[in-house]
């Protein structure tokens, strides 16, 4: 997120309310685009389907396609998204621009291997219309595509044009989907509105494949899979990764195969009612996702380049101490400020849920789930701004020992819970428990720092030598 911070560090510096809020709209807009959009488009489809009385299992088939392609998309793409950011980061600093645009495309090509081969395998083997199929995978492709493309929008500083992208394919979207009901017959309505929500989404991905084109084509080839350069160096960040995107949903698939779960459409395992409760839950979070870009970004990052600046120039440790408390002071203070506005959201999301949900069909049982995941949601955002916090001091082991105890904690609650006829609680537990291990992780880095930068580095620095980290430095050369 290094190119996104430098803007909003300049437009945060500027004086007036209007920076101020073209700053978190840059910031929204490019950290959690691809999930507002998805969510909102649902939420739109789902008002107006049960506005022109479209069938209830026709509904349920929609929230069914999008949720596996929502989830799915996300799990896969994930499995690479800390290890191509670290990399992304590190061609920078490092000089290799050329890299930065063949890693997009070889990125890509990885995504849709590893996600588009299970997807076909499972659409085969699926009995649902040969249409609905074909708008389904479509959906969970782009999805993929614009996942991975979040990672290379952080660095471009047009984030007017990133602005409109999401905006103009979100309107396109819902007024095709509401051309599909209001001016076709209800034959088929679902694949109609799948391919309507593709459209927008490939008009999104289309306009940011453009300006990404513009920003980082410089003419001069390189290999499309430059980033496995780094892939010996950073292992762990692909199994980090790949524990926290199967964490964050374990808890679902667990409560498919209990007592809640059914079969939807007759091919997708499910808990709907308990599915749309964490769907909605989960919007309550987002404030946290821009907060963190915004203040850790603009606040924490020229503190903790100050500290490792006075340690490279040689500086006294009186200098190196006062550069440390300030990142002790300034992490203390984001932390508590990013903690209180997202209680403020999460118990507002509450309150506007006991309100609003039941216009869209949710039953009291399923509101008092609701209110226990956006508590769960709120432990976990705040475990997962420690978990980034982290691995800017490169603690790897840390952050995958605790991206572990999530996943196991999640996984082993929610099957007790399951068997205890309970919904929700399992989630906010595990975070909460994981948070605690994350809080005191942090405290004892921070206590020892010293030791960590200068004690725990190796003496001498491992060389990672490839074919593509020859040719990174060759191109540097010339």
């Amino acid at each position: 997120m290094a190119g996104i911070g430098f803007e909003l560090k300049r437009l945060f510096d500027k004086d007036g309310l209007v920076n101020k809020f073209k700053a978190f709209s840059y910031s929204s807009l490019v950290t959690i685009g691809p999930m507002l959009a998805c969510i909102m488009l649902v939420l739109v489809v789902q008002v107006i389907m049960i506005k022109k009385n479209i069938d209830f299992m026709d509904r349920e088939l929609f929230i069914a396609c999008t949720v596996y392609a929502f989830t799915f998309s996300y799990i896969f793409s994930n499995l690479l998204t800390m290890f191509i950011t670290r990399t992304v980061s590190d061609f920078i600093y490092m000089g290799y621009i050329d890299a930065l645009l063949p890693s997009f495309y070889g990125s890509i090509i990885v995504n849709y291997a590893v996600g588009g081969i299970p997807a076909i395998l499972f659409l085969w083997m699926i009995g649902l219309p040969f249409a609905l199929k074909v708008a389904l995978f479509i959906l969970f492709m782009i999805l993929v595509t614009i996942w991975n493309m979040n990672i290379f929008i952080s660095a471009m500083k047009n984030f007017r044009f990133i602005s409109y992208a999401f905006v103009t394919g979100s309107i396109v979207a819902v007024l095709l989907v509401m051309a599909v009901v209001y001016f076709m017959d209800y034959e088929d309505i679902i694949t109609k509105i799948i391919f309507a929500m593709d459209i927008g989404f490939a008009v999104t991905a289309g306009m940011l494949l453009v300006q990404i084109e513009r920003f980082f084509r410089t003419g001069r080839a390189m290999p499309s899979f430059s980033f496995f350069a780094y892939l010996r160096k950073y292992p762990s960040l692909i199994v980090i990764g790949t524990l926290n995107a199967i964490g964050l949903y374990s808890h679902q698939f667990v409560q498919w195969y209990g007592s809640a779960g059914e079969w939807v459409g007759g091919y997708f395992r499910m808990a709907p009612e308990y599915d749309i409760a964490v769907f909605y839950s989960f919007i309550s979070a987002l404030p946290t996702m821009i907060l963190f870009t915004v203040a850790l970004e603009t606040a924490f990052y020229p503190q903790f380049k100050a500290y490792y600046s006075a340690i490279l120039s040689r500086g006294s440790m009186l200098e190196i101490d006062n550069s440390k408390r300030s990142i002790y002071q300034v992490i203390a203070q984001q932390l508590s400020i990013i903690m209180g506005v997202q209680l403020f959201f999460s118990l507002m999301a509450i309150a506007m849920g006991i309100r609003f949900l039941p216009i869209i069909g949710f039953s009291s049982a399923q509101i008092d789930v609701y209110n226990i995941l956006v508590m769960g949601f709120y432990t976990y955002i705040i475990f997962n701004v420690i978990m980034l916090i982290l691995l800017y001091f490169d603690d790897r082991k840390g952050v995958l020992a605790l991206s572990a105890a999530f996943l196991v904690l999640n996984t082993f609650l929610t099957i007790i819970s399951v068997a205890l006829s309970e919904q929700g609680f399992s989630f906010f537990i595990a975070s909460f428990i994981t948070l605690l291990l994350a809080l005191a992780r942090l405290i004892y880095l921070l206590r020892n720092l010293n030791y960590y930068t200068f004690s725990a580095q190796p003496l001498i620095a491992k060389e990672y030598d490839n074919r593509y980290t020859r040719m990174l430095e060759r191109s540097r050369e010339d």
